[in-house]
């Protein structure tokens, strides 16, 4: 009976250790609390500004204050006149056309980005009224390029990534009822090579009484 207990205590000791790591974390208390839908305006690097579409899913507080978003947004939109003319240079600074009548066929440069973020905000009130926050996260950027001046080439391939890169935020939520939250932010991206600015605001519906403590 001895060594049965024994043994299953050491089975059970890799799964204790991770709950308890859980728990200290505040992880163990996750659970899915508002989802929301958020549009604006996005400015990125080399980029002209687009319209912004987002989703996004609240899974509440991993302490006081403290409460962990995840996002998955949409832009499109194409690399800039200015972007396009200095690629375009740079072409004919290195081509040798000693009749002087090669040509290159300017066409637009479509870009598309699909970015999944996961942040963790710091809510600076306790009203439940309005509420600033602000707070940083990791965010995936799935980004794709077309168009025929850059197809079939090395700057396609560079353009077209999947790359990691971090975030800021800062808003406030303003809560009229108990299952609606409206609000708005402004948020900061960086990754190699790119950066970008942006501004939205939406709605959330809150899909229940949260069992975790508000802060």
């Amino acid at each position: 009976m001895v060594r049965l207990t024994a043994g299953f205590l050491l089975l059970l000791a890799p799964r204790l250790r991770a709950q308890g790591i859980f728990e200290k974390l505040g992880l163990d208390r996750l659970e899915l609390a508002s989802l929301g839908l958020a549009a604006g305006r996005i400015d990125p690097t080399q980029v002209e500004p687009a319209s912004v579409f987002a989703i996004t899913a609240d899974y509440g507080d991993i302490a006081p204050r403290w409460r962990l978003v995840f996002s998955a947004s949409y832009w499109e939109s194409r690399l800039s006149d200015d972007a396009v003319q200095r690629f375009i240079d740079t072409l004919r600074a290195n081509v040798i056309d000693p009749s002087g009548d090669d040509t290159i066929k300017v066409s637009r440069i479509p870009l598309y980005d699909v970015t999944f973020s996961l942040g963790i905000n710091y809510s600076t009130s306790r009203s439940t009224l309005v509420r600033p926050y602000a707070g940083v996260g990791i965010a995936m950027h799935v980004i794709n390029a077309e168009g025929k001046l850059i197809k079939g080439t090395f700057v396609e391939r560079s353009l077209d990534d999947i790359a990691a890169g971090f975030f800021t935020v800062g808003g406030f939520e303003f809560r009229p009822v108990p299952q609606i939250v409206f609000g708005g932010e402004a948020r900061a991206d960086l990754l190699s090579g790119f950066r970008s600015l942006q501004v939205r605001v939406g709605a959330t519906y809150v899909l229940g009484p949260s069992r975790r403590p508000s802060g």
